[in-house]
């Protein structure tokens, strides 16, 4: 171990006792909070849906006003 990770690791420690998130519950892919489950800490994808609660809502208020949606999407035939 070098002398920078001998130096860090006690700081290392207490950044992680601060941390929601630790080696027993990782912030991953499959974890709730990483998911876009329809609150406001998810981003990925799941059932369909992408993004926090308000990203959601958001772009469903702008697709209304954008003459492109899901049946009738932007792509190289409608550009």
């Amino acid at each position: 171990m070098s002398r920078l990770e001998e130096v860090n690791l006690p700081f290392r420690t207490q950044q992680l006792a601060k941390n929601d998130y630790n080696n027993n519950d990782e912030y991953v892919a499959g974890n709730p909070d990483a998911l876009s489950t329809g609150d406001e800490q998810g981003k990925g994808e799941f059932n369909g849906q992408v993004g926090s609660a308000t990203d959601i809502k958001t772009r469903k208020v702008l697709m209304t006003k954008n003459k492109y949606n899901k049946n009738r999407e932007y792509n190289a035939g409608t550009a």
